[in-house]
C-alpha cells in the first residue's frame, strides 16, 4: 500500500507539472523534498560524509525535477530518488578519486580502532573507491538499500548473475580489508 501510494503521488505530481495546472515546479520540488528529503540527505551523508551531504541532496532534487518525466511507475518515488542520489554521489566520489586514493593510503585499509560511525563510513568509502561505478552501485543498492538482486539488476542495467558476481567481489574485498576470513562458498 505505501509503495502504491508513492507511485500514485508521483504520477499525480508528474501530470500536474506536465499539464501546468495547479503545480509550479517549485511546488512539486517542495513536496518531493518534504516527503523524501530526509532519506536522500541520509544517503548522501552515508556516501559523502556530513560536509557534502546537503549540497549533494540539493543537486539530487534539482536533477529529479529536471527528469520528472523520466519517472516510471516501476519503482516507488523513494527508490527513484535514492537511485539518483546514489549515482550522483558515486560520480562525486569518482571526480574526487585522487583525494580518495590519498585517504585510502592514510587509512591503510585497516579495521577502525573504535566503533565510531564516521570511521566506518570512511572505511566504506575507501572500499567503494576500489571499484568501478557499476560495482559501487550494485554494492550500495544490495547491501545498503537491501534491494533484491533482481531490483539491483534493473536499476543498474546489468544481468542478475553480473550483479551477484560484483556484489560477491565487493564483499570479498571488504572482508580481506577488514582482516576477516573469506566467506565459505555454499
Amino acid at each position: 500500500p505505501c509503495r502504491a501510494e508513492g507511485w500514485a503521488r508521483m504520477a499525480v505530481e508528474r501530470q500536474r507539472l506536465q499539464a501546468g495546472d495547479g503545480g509550479a515546479p517549485a511546488d512539486v520540488l517542495a513536496d518531493l523534498y518534504a516527503r523524501y528529503g530526509g532519506q536522500v540527505v541520509g544517503r548522501c551523508r552515508y556516501l559523502l560524509g556530513d560536509a557534502e551531504a546537503e549540497d549533494a541532496a540539493q543537486e539530487v532534487f534539482a536533477r529529479a525535477l529536471l527528469h520528472l518525466d523520466a519517472f516510471r511507475n516501476e519503482a516507488s518515488p523513494l527508490t527513484w530518488l535514492l537511485r539518483i542520489a546514489t549515482h550522483h554521489c558515486l560520480n562525486v566520489l569518482r571526480a574526487d578519486r585522487a583525494r580518495w586514493k590519498e585517504e585510502v593510503r592514510r587509512l591503510a585499509l585497516v579495521r577502525p580502532v573504535g566503533e565510531d560511525g564516521a570511521d566506518r563510513r570512511a572505511l566504506v568509502r575507501s572500499l567503494l573507491a576500489r571499484f568501478d561505478l557499476q560495482t559501487q552501485a550494485c554494492a550500495i543498492h544490495y547491501l545498503v538499500d537491501e534491494m533484491s538482486q533482481e531490483e539491483v539488476a534493473q536499476a543498474v542495467g546489468l544481468s542478475v548473475p553480473t550483479v551477484r558476481k560484483r556484489v560477491r567481489a565487493f564483499v570479498a574485498a571488504a572482508r580481506e580489508a577488514l582482516g576477516l576470513p573469506p566467506e565459505e562458498s555454499t
